[in-house]
This record gives C-alpha cells, structure tokens and sequence, in this order.
C-alpha cells in the first residue's frame, strides 16, 4: 500500500501537465462585506432593498470563490475483490489516491465515502499525509459478503453541493441523476469478467454471500454471460449518457492516471 500511495504522489504532483482538475470553477462568488456607496461608481451596483433598510445607498462586495469542494464515493461491494492482473479494489484505491492528491494540488478540499449499507467518511481535508491515511485505511475495509445500497443518496444530499466522484463496478446502475452534486461515474472493471477463459467445470466462490457453485461453461453458456454483461452496460452507459454524467472505465491493467487526466480534460 505503501508503493501504492508514493508511486500516485510522485505521479501527480511530478507532472508537469499543469493542474487537472483546472477546468472547474469554484461556486462562483462568496459575499464579503456591505460598503457604502461611494459617488462616481456604477449605480448598479447598489443594493437597493439594503440601502432602503439602512437609509443610505450601499453596495454589496463579493470575492471570486476559487475552492472546489471535492467528494470521493467508494461503492463497497464484494465484487471488487477480484481480478485477474490486480484485484479490482486495488484500481479503486489508486484511483481515489490520484484524485485526492490532484485535488491538494490544485489547492482544494477533498472528503471521501466509503459506502455499503452505511457511510465511512473521512472528513474533509486538504493534507497530503491524511489523504495517505485515507488510503491506508480504506485499503483493510473488508469488502467480501458486502454489497452497497442506494441510501448513499440522500446522505451525500446532506452535504453542499460539490463536485463527486463515483467509484465502483457499477454491476448496479445507482440513480446518481438524484445527487444535486456535479458528478462523474468511474467504472472499475477486470477485462477477464467481460472475457471469461473458462472452460468445462469451474468452482466458484460468490464474494456477496461466499457460498461455493460448481458450474459448467461451454461456448454457449459463456456467449450467454457475455452477452448479459454487454447489455448491462449498454444500459449504464445509455443512462449515464441521457442524464449527461461524465464517464469512464479503467481496468485493471490500465493507466489510472491517464484514463482519469483523459476523462477530466
């Protein structure tokens, strides 16, 4: 984990390729203080309810608000203990190591959520050092018989309106048109579940619930999973795509660096 988290600092913060996340704005303006009105100056920009209250005209005055609130959503689930050049969760954590040291990079607040059936959340931060600790601990999370739920939802919605990250395998389409936050859906997937090089009797272990099959797989049965996989993600990508949620899929023998830079330009 150690390698991990260097290997994606030395990564992010030694490229040259400037700030990643640049193209987001911040939320606009913050309010910073009321002044009177001094003559000479554009009377549109009198606050004239205020002045009616203070009898006196004055103006409001605003700062550029620069910062961007950065959520990470980890969706836990047992299937993401799996691959067949790295375990899946392993893509994940440095996936969420590179945005979070991308978004300390550019000067931002980043939180992560780890979520199940319940949320893990780390609190907001901008320190290199706790976003390390972050990983580290995410990374003994157990995620074997777990399985996220679409609670996550009104949780996050609590929370001011930030831009979100998504991270997980997606095997079910949560309704992320329901978060009021700017979000992106990062679909963490091993090449050989979408070309399985099995053949005649296989034993499986089933990472929701642990329980053991012993199944056949001919050409046929695997044309069958194939073809079911296909269409799941056809359907994902089309509701992604009609409610205009920016997407990628990164597997496991990928460049999570630049699938994500590729994603954000």
């Amino acid at each position: 984990m150690k390698t991990l988290i260097f290997k994606t600092k030395k990564r992010v913060f030694g490229s040259l390729s400037g700030r990643h996340l640049s193209k987001f704005k911040g939320e606009g303006i913050d309010f910073k203080e009321i002044r009177e009105y001094t003559y000479g100056e554009d009377a549109k920009k009198i606050d004239w309810k205020i002045s009616a209250k203070l009898q006196k005209p004055v103006i409001k005055e605003f700062e550029e608000s620069r910062e961007l609130n950065i959520m990470i959503l980890y969706l836990i689930s047992g299937s993401m203990h799996f691959g067949s050049i790295r375990l899946k969760s392993e893509t994940a954590l440095e996936t969420i190591a590179t945005l979070g040291f991308s978004a300390i990079k550019d000067d931002d607040r980043v939180s992560v959520v780890c979520f199940d059936k319940k949320p893990i959340h780390f609190k907001p931060t901008k320190s290199i050092n706790t976003i390390s600790g972050v990983i580290e601990n995410i990374s003994n999370i157990e995620l074997l018989q777990k399985d996220y739920d679409f609670s996550f939802i009104d949780y996050l919605n609590r929370f001011k309106k930030s831009l979100l990250f998504v991270v997980g395998d997606f095997y079910k389409i949560p309704p992320l048109h329901k978060l009021k936050h700017e979000t992106y859906a990062i679909i963490i997937r091993d090449k050989f579940e979408e070309e399985p090089k099995f053949k005649g009797f296989v034993e499986l272990i089933n990472p929701m619930d642990l329980k053991e099959y012993e199944a056949a797989f001919s050409p046929s049965t695997i044309k069958k999973y194939k073809k079911f996989i296909q269409n799941h993600d056809a359907e994902l990508f089309s509701y992604l795509n009609s409610k205009r949620i920016k997407s990628t899929k990164i597997y496991t023998d990928e460049d999570v660096f630049y699938k994500l830079k590729e994603m954000l330009k």
